[in-house]
């Protein structure tokens, strides 16, 4: 399937089929940027990054994409967690994580609360919460009240965040959000009996 609504982009793709759309691993790339920086993407492809929001929504609309996160502490410990169903919302829509479907995985469900979310930044702030989750966390994400799991957190090369403002996956770390992770990568792919969606210059 090709679309003409935004320029070719480039993205990372696993053996398996999974296109890489966000990676957390050495602190490189800040993270807690503007809203505009979220919607368009920023990053390397080839280090640290994130794919973009508008990209997410254009194709998570027109077919059902299914969502990969992995994850390691600073031990070296991973852990994964599947969903079978993920589509994003339009900007009009804040860039909604309208569905996650169903889970499955060994890192425990820390995103189900964050679903129907609307996307927050540091600027724009739609969480429910009466503060500024973005602030608090230090990176742009689909904040509720405020978070299970943020994976757009300040990185801390050391696994500890003092100000729980790290990447954190709360149902893994028994909700110790001081725990900071080394390593998040986000991934999705079109369930099957879909084809990948390729973008086209506009």
């Amino acid at each position: 399937m090709k679309m003409r609504e935004i320029n070719a982009f480039e993205a990372p793709c696993n053996s398996t089929g999974w296109m890489i759309i966000q990676r957390r691993l050495d602190g490189s790339v800040n993270f807690d940027r503007n809203w505009d920086s979220y919607k368009n993407g920023f990053g390397d492809v080839k280090g640290e990054f994130f794919i973009g929001l508008e990209k997410l929504h254009l194709m998570t609309e027109v077919q059902p994409y299914e969502l990969y996160v992995s994850l390691l502490d600073i031990n070296g410990t991973s852990r994964y967690a599947k969903y079978d169903q993920f589509e994003v919302g339009s900007e009009t829509e804040s860039y909604e994580l309208k569905t996650l479907g169903t889970y499955s995985g060994t890192a425990g469900d820390s995103l189900d609360y964050h679903e129907n979310a609307k996307f927050s930044t540091y600027v724009r702030d739609n969480d429910s919460s009466d503060a500024n989750c973005a602030k608090l966390y230090n990176g742009g994400w689909w904040f509720n009240a405020c978070a299970l799991s943020s994976l757009n957190g300040k990185y801390f090369k050391d696994g500890q965040s003092q100000k729980e403002n790290g990447i954190v996956w709360g149902t893994w770390k028994d909700f110790d959000y001081t725990i900071s992770l080394t390593f998040a990568e986000m991934m999705i792919r079109p369930k099957s009996g879909f084809k990948q969606v390729f973008f086209l210059p506009s």
